[in-house]
């Protein structure tokens, strides 16, 4: 699988509660680089009035596969979503800075890698960086330390306590 066919799986999954936007520019303004994130969400009206934040986040998909190589792709995936995280990006005509990002990876990894990803999330926290994934019945959760927001068949779960905070400098 392509992270394309990542990224097109999770389209339509999020589409009853989030706006979305692929494949948006932006530019980090400490290393003077433009960059590209696969996808920006916005909460709908319905999911704000349960608690979920209002601005605009971002999700990095990723495949990942086997173990071979893996770790490094997996630290890089994190420190990308960091970097993103501290970057403006087009937003209909308007500089947004994401909220928060998510990354997102195959729900099958295997458990090594699985380990090395949440030891490097327990970092990405400091950062604005969790994980977005799936229940099994298509179900959306996104966590940082713990879960932030979920879906489920009977509405939503949203803790405001567990959105990081935005951290610069000692914390």
């Amino acid at each position: 699988m392509t992270e394309q066919l990542l990224k097109m799986g999770l389209i339509p999954k999020l589409s009853r509660d989030f706006e979305i936007l692929e494949e948006v520019w932006g530019y980090h303004p400490i290393y003077d680089v433009r960059l590209r994130i696969d996808v920006f969400l916005r909460a709908k009206p319905h999911l704000i009035a349960e608690g979920f934040t209002n601005e605009w986040f971002g999700v990095e998909c990723k495949w990942v596969e086997g173990i071979n190589a893996r770790t490094s792709k997996t630290t890089r995936l994190v420190w990308q979503s960091i970097t993103y995280a501290q970057s403006i990006f087009e937003v209909n005509g308007s500089n947004v800075k994401p909220r928060f990002v998510a990354v997102f990876t195959p729900d099958n990894l295997s458990p090594s890698i699985e380990r090395h990803l949440d030891t490097l999330l327990g970092l990405g926290l400091y950062g604005c960086v969790g994980k977005l994934y799936f229940y099994k019945d298509g179900s959306w959760g996104i966590k940082f330390a713990s879960i932030y927001g979920r879906s489920s068949p009977d509405g939503y779960y949203i803790s405001q306590k567990q959105l990081p905070k935005l951290r610069a400098g000692s914390v």
